[in-house]
């Protein structure tokens, strides 16, 4: 258990900074309800932006939004003058690197890659990455699911990461079905989960929906384009058959 666990009275306040990267966030979540189980209420600035995905399907954080910036203020200090402000007794750091800032624990970021070092730095074990807690909006779900598909047997694909588009190669195999391909359509990543549990195969670049796949342990044919090295590169488990990617033109 976290250290201070309360035994009663008032809970503490524990404070997380990752204040974007959607899949970043998807893959610290169990982290933070680690804590909220171990009596925390557990505080947490968020781009704005991703709000919406999160506010209604994860119950146990306090997603403080504000008004991103891509620099060291954006990514840290606001953050830190947020948790602050709500008094958090806890504050962790869980990108293990940002340009221009000294944020990491030198021997974790050289031994551990970076989805282990998030668990390492907060004090959690590893294995309850894959025990991701979501409330689930079905009428949401089936809305999508009912508006995009067309046939009873269709494949997913989600092949745009944060600075890539990869080429998608057809798996003969699955030729003639249709081709469903993860687009902004909705204002919630959630608001997928059924249309992706019901295809017949997942091809997709490493990114939020591929974390999200992982962690909820969905078990049809998958296939990874893999866009970074080893450190960067999150532990998947899952049964993915890995490839290179290879960019669009």
């Amino acid at each position: 258990m976290p250290e201070n666990t309360p035994s009663g009275g008032t809970r503490p306040r524990l404070g997380l900074i990752q204040s974007r990267g959607l899949g970043d966030i998807i893959i610290a979540l169990p982290i933070a309800k680690y804590w909220a189980d171990a009596g925390w209420d557990v505080y947490w600035p968020i781009d704005a932006r991703f709000l919406p995905s999160f506010r209604d399907a994860v119950d146990y954080v306090h997603f403080i939004p504000f008004a991103f910036d891509n620099t060291t203020n954006g990514f840290l200090m606001e953050p830190i003058r947020i948790l602050k402000a709500q008094g958090c007794e806890k504050i962790i750091t869980l990108y293990s690197y940002i340009s221009n800032a000294k944020v990491s624990d030198p021997v974790l970021f050289n031994s551990l890659k970076f989805d282990e070092y998030k668990y390492a730095i907060a004090g959690v074990p590893f294995s309850l990455k894959w025990s991701l807690s979501i409330t689930r909006n079905q009428q949401r779900e089936e809305s999508l699911y009912s508006r995009l598909v067309k046939q009873k047997d269709y494949i997913v694909t989600h092949l745009t990461g944060s600075n890539c588009r990869m080429a998608h190669r057809p798996d003969p195999k699955f030729a003639g079905m249709q081709v469903i391909d993860i687009q902004e359509q909705t204002e919630s990543i959630f608001d997928w989960l059924r249309i992706i549990e019901n295809a017949k195969q997942l091809v997709m670049v490493d990114s939020c929906f591929s974390n999200l796949t992982e962690q909820l342990n969905i078990s049809i044919p998958k296939a990874l384009y893999l866009r970074s090295d080893t450190r960067f590169t999150p532990v998947y488990k899952n049964g993915w058959k890995f490839a290179a990617g290879i960019p669009a033109k």
